[in-house]
């Protein structure tokens, strides 16, 4: 071995030496998680609603959320902004090419839409709103595309049984995973 390969190998023995004397020093890794603290980390809703907090709220309520906290991207109409790919949230219809699609007409779940914005929206800082602002500006986008009346309101147990257009033109993963069992 030349003399730079054997001091080379040297420097990463005493590395290696020195990584395993300070492993006590590190966290006690893979201690089991208690129950109430995985489903607090478990965030996956599902398009039959499993997953979906406790909670609800109004398109009144929403549109208070939406103007503080997503009108700023979004646009006061949700119409966003392509040229810097804000999406778009609401439209009057399915245009021909899927990229201007709004939101309720690219989404197949309203309960897609809920998941996406707790854990993404605001974008500078996300999982901010509370459990009842993202039922709240949810049922707001939904009535922006014609989904839910002025007076409309989501929960748990309502948001999964409204149907959205996309269900009809795309494909999903879910129901063919379903339709197999």
């Amino acid at each position: 071995m030349s003399s730079n390969k054997h001091a080379t190998f040297v420097i990463a023995l005493g590395i290696l030496a020195a990584n395993v004397a300070s492993a006590e020093d590190t966290p006690a890794l893979g201690q089991t998680i208690q129950p109430e603290e995985l489903a607090g980390l478990s965030t996956t809703v599902y398009p039959d609603g499993e997953g979906l907090p406790l909670g609800g709220g109004t398109v009144e309520q929403g549109k208070v959320v939406y103007e503080d906290q997503c009108s700023i991207c979004h646009g006061e109409n949700g119409e966003g902004d392509m040229s810097m790919y804000i999406p778009i949230l609401a439209g009057s219809g399915k245009p021909d090419h899927g990229f201007h699609w709004s939101t309720g007409y690219s989404w197949p779940y309203a309960t897609s839409i809920f998941e996406y914005v707790r854990t993404a929206m605001p974008p500078f800082n996300p999982k901010e709103l509370s459990t009842e602002e993202v039922y709240a500006v949810t049922a707001y986008i939904l009535y922006m595309n014609g989904f839910l009346p002025e007076d409309g309101e989501v929960s748990q147990s309502t948001l999964p049984e409204i149907k959205m257009p996309a269900q009809d033109y795309i494909s999903s993963k879910w129901e063919k995973e379903e339709s197999q069992y």
